[in-house]
């Protein structure tokens, strides 16, 4: 009943907002942006219209063209303006004496030549003044910039150059904050694209559907939700009314060993092709991906040294023209992944690796609207599909030693995880009272489900002789059928109280049927400069934000049943066999009939900043950041006389807290250095569900601690930039070193010693210089092939080296932790310099 009055409240707000936005009257300014040569319509382009002193008008207003390349401003007084209208890869349109007349509906068709060369960047939100970005500007990347960086793979979530309090671990995981990957959120075209079952990042869409990805450290507004970490969101790519065609990294990539050609690692071919269905009305999209990956793993011997992974993704996106005020884009996705080795080092070699393949479907469609006041109502439906099944190499009985696991993987598990999204929203057109007003609302409602069964077969941890130390089996087939729906709703206000002065505020109100209570998360940001220009900016931000509950969780007291068996070294039983019940460790305030057993992870993140435009060439910044999470998930067992509990606690907390020290600096539109510092401290409870529970469990489980985080690097630097030089060649370097991860010292019973992920126990300090070197090559026409009797439309062709670890340091990969290793103590399987190359044709 509290779910069904909230989103009546909801609805309610929404209709009585949207009535108030269709009383205003403006004068009204509709763009038409195109390509010059081809008059395609340029998507995505940001138009900036900024009143002059003579002006009546306070701030900028900004819009961004839709798929038909239009943008239409409803709250322009008549006046004298500065237009400026910016799309990557184009020249940008300066006009400072642009003129409106007031009380008119004008249309303004405007063509953009192409750029002579493409500016190369991870770039910041610097397209409107810093006052005006608000407290939390995200870092954001394209597949353009991707195709040139020294990028292991061409992921769009893995290949993101460093950027600060985010970080990579060692398995490939991103961090943001401080936090595990499932405590982040990632969007798709604004929907959720987590797994709700485990809460990791399940994006599988091909390179080049992608327009643009972004990552948000501290998204203050509140239309971002289900989060402790950080957002990363991204965008898709519409057709336009030119036909074109891509083809990229069609050739195998060559292995090198020892500076000599070795076999090849991998092939990944993409082939894109996008156009009109009618023109000027309907667009089409579409992208095809096929991965044969092969990695190397260091500390193995080959062959069996190699994570084999066989992907193939589709992306389809249709975009429709309703009216001149209405849109409809849809897009699908469909993609299978087969991953062979999954967690392949010296401790895990192949047999007792297990293999991963995944089946993921994804429809969505989004509605949206300008009314005649202005406002922007959008509608997203989505449903995406998840099919999971993990599985090993054969039946035998997992061994656990000090030296590593033998044998085959334990478990078996087979799940299908649906999630049906609903989100409306209304931007409404701004408007002046006591300054600007950006208004923006909205509800979303998930609804999810999971189904599925996991089967363990038995464990024996064995001491370094051979002698049998612990058996472990389980008592039952786990059952994962798990349900929870989510209703959110926020507000939010972008204040422009003065041209120097912007407050951004609002509240996010969430719900859901595991949970108990009805969550309240008010945001504040504040953004002033002092002087009367923006070169010095101070930002600060603070906010409350609310997490996943993955279902796993929800599933928990159905999972495998531990029965554990302890024996002494003559083989004689010490411990009998002592089964283990799984149980939550319930929060006194929790109250199961009005709703659920948990409490939804919080966060609490306050962030400072003073950001000073040295010139118009260099942007510092200097930061302090404080993170904290409650409510976290952990287990931890207990024994008691004849038996055993694992707990699953609702109450575990993390912090992080950070320095910032940065400079960005714009040589010239083809040259581009960031350099950062960043000095912090990650610390969280390491027995977190998701890694014991997930879909690649652990099955041997001791006392939790509250110690340094995995991902913890106190010290870290790194710098990165893009150079153009003469004959269309460009350097990409990015250099990178911080203080090793930390790790945790184990005995032959694979008990913890002392004090879990210790400072005193780190890997050796991380360094690496990688850099990519690319030539772009004309095509002239007599090499164009020719294609059903017309020229093929094929402008250059590119060729990039990257090496990675130019300097050689020496970066170990694993360590021997076991006291009852012989090598104890020993770091190995180095990362030596190595190489990659891509080949790619830009049509």
């Amino acid at each position: 009943m509290t779910t069904i009055r909230f989103c009546s409240i909801l609805l309610w707000l929404g209709w009585l907002a949207l009535g108030n936005a269709l009383g205003q009257q403006t004068s009204v300014v509709a763009f038409t942006i195109t390509d010059a040569s081809s008059q395609k319509p340029l998507a995505g382009a940001t138009i900036t219209l900024t009143p002059n002193s003579s002006t009546p008008m306070a701030r900028a207003l900004t819009r961004v063209t839709d798929a038909a390349g239009k943008a239409t401003f409803t709250d322009v007084p008549g006046g004298i303006y500065t237009l400026v209208i910016a799309v990557p890869g184009y020249d940008t349109l300066t006009d400072e004496q642009y003129a409106v007349e007031p009380g008119v509906l004008a249309e303004q068709p405007i063509g953009l030549s192409l750029t002579g060369g493409e500016v190369v960047e991870v770039r910041g939100d610097t397209e409107r003044p810093l006052v005006e970005q608000g407290s939390g500007p995200s870092d954001r990347i394209t597949p353009a910039e991707i195709r040139i960086l020294p990028a292991r793979g061409r992921d769009i979530l893995t290949s993101f150059p460093p950027v600060p309090n985010v970080i990579r671990s060692n398995d490939g995981r991103t961090s943001i904050k401080g936090a595990r990957e499932d405590q982040s959120a990632v969007l798709v075209n604004g929907n959720i694209s987590n797994d709700p079952a485990t809460g990791a990042f399940q994006v599988e869409i091909p390179l080049e559907a992608v327009e643009r990805a972004e990552v948000f450290t501290n998204p203050y507004l509140p239309e971002f939700g289900k989060f402790t970490g950080g957002v990363t969101r991204v965008e898709t790519r519409p057709g336009n009314n030119k036909w074109q065609f891509g083809l990229n990294d069609f050739f195998p990539e060559p292995r090198f060993r020892g500076g000599k050609l070795f076999g090849f690692a991998n092939v990944s071919p993409r082939v894109n092709v996008s156009g009109p269905i009618v023109r000027d009305k309907a667009f089409f999209a579409q992208a095809f991906e096929v991965i044969v990956d092969k990695a190397v793993v260091r500390g193995l011997p080959n062959p069996d040294n190699e994570v084999r992974k066989y992907s193939f993704r589709s992306f389809s996106q249709f975009d429709v023209l309703l009216t001149g005020r209405q849109t409809l884009t849809s897009t699908v996705n469909v993609a299978r992944r087969l991953v062979r080795n999954v967690g392949l080092d010296f401790f895990n070699p192949v047999p007792v690796s297990p293999n991963q393949r995944t089946t993921d479907i994804a429809v969505a469609g989004t509605h949206r609207y300008a009314t005649d006041a202005g406002s922007t109502l959008e509608t997203h439906f989505n449903y995406k599909r998840i099919g999971v099944e993990v599985f090993g190499k054969g039946a035998e009985t997992m061994v656990i030693t000090p030296l590593g696991r033998s044998g085959s993987f334990f478990t078996e598990s087979d799940r299908t995880t649906e999630r049906y999204q609903l989100q409306f929203s209304n931007a409404m057109a701004s408007f002046e009272a006591q300054g600007w007003h950006r208004i923006k609302f909205g509800f979303d409602v998930n609804a999810m489900r999971n189904r599925g069964g996991i089967t363990s077969r038995p464990v024996e941890i064995r001491r370094a002789d051979g002698t049998l130390l612990q058996r472990i089996t389980y008592a039952n087939r786990g059952n994962l059928r798990a349900d929870n729906i989510e209703v959110s709703g926020y507000a939010q206000d972008q204040w422009l109280i003065r041209p120097n002065l912007q407050l951004d505020f609002g509240l996010r109100i969430e719900t859901q049927q595991a949970a108990t209570s009805i969550n309240f998360a008010p945001r504040v940001a504040l953004s002033y400069a002092p002087g009367k220009t923006d070169s010095t900016v101070l930002r600060a931000g603070f906010g409350l934000f609310y997490d996943k509950l993955p279902l796993n969780a929800l599933a928990f007291r159905d999972m495998p049943r531990q029965v554990v068996t302890t024996f002494n070294p003559d083989g004689t039983i010490r411990d009998p066999a002592r089964a283990f019940v799984y149980d939550l460790a319930r929060d006194p305030t929790n109250d199961p009939g009005r709703g659920g057993d948990f409490r939804v992870p919080f966060n609490r993140t306050f962030r400072v900043e003073f950001a000073q435009r040295v010139t118009k060439r260099v942007l510092t910044k200097l930061a302090y950041l404080d993170s904290r999470t409650f409510n976290d998930l952990f287990i931890e067992p207990i024994l008691r006389p004849t038996d055993g509990v694992i707990r699953l606690f609702n109450t575990g907390r993390a912090t992080y807290r950070a320095f910032e020290a940065t400079a960005d600096i714009k040589f010239t539109n083809n040259q581009t250095l960031t350099v950062s510092y960043v000095r912090s401290k990650a610390r969280a409870q390491l027995n977190d569900f998701i890694s014991y529970f997930g879909d690649i469990p652990n099955p041997v489980i001791r006392p939790d601690q509250f110690g340094n985080a995995p991902i913890d690097a106190p010290n870290r630097f790194f710098a990165r930039g893009v150079f153009a030089l003469p004959w269309q060649v460009k350097l990409a370097p990015i250099f990178e070193w911080r203080d090793g991860f930390p790790f945790s010292l184990t005995n032959e019973a694979q008990d913890f010693i002392g004090q879990r992920n210790a400072d005193t126990t780190r890997f050796p300090r991380f360094m690496a210089l990688d850099l990519a070197v690319t030539k772009t090559f004309t095509i002239p026409d007599w090499l164009k092939p020719t294609l059903f009797g017309k020229k093929s439309d094929i402008r250059s062709a590119s060729f990039t080296v990257s090496i990675f670890n130019i300097t050689n340091n020496f970066n170990p990969r694993n360590v021997f932790a076991n006291t009852g290793a012989p090598q104890f103590g020993t770091f190995f399987a180095v990362y030596r310099r190595f190489y990659r190359i891509d080949f790619n044709v830009n049509f």
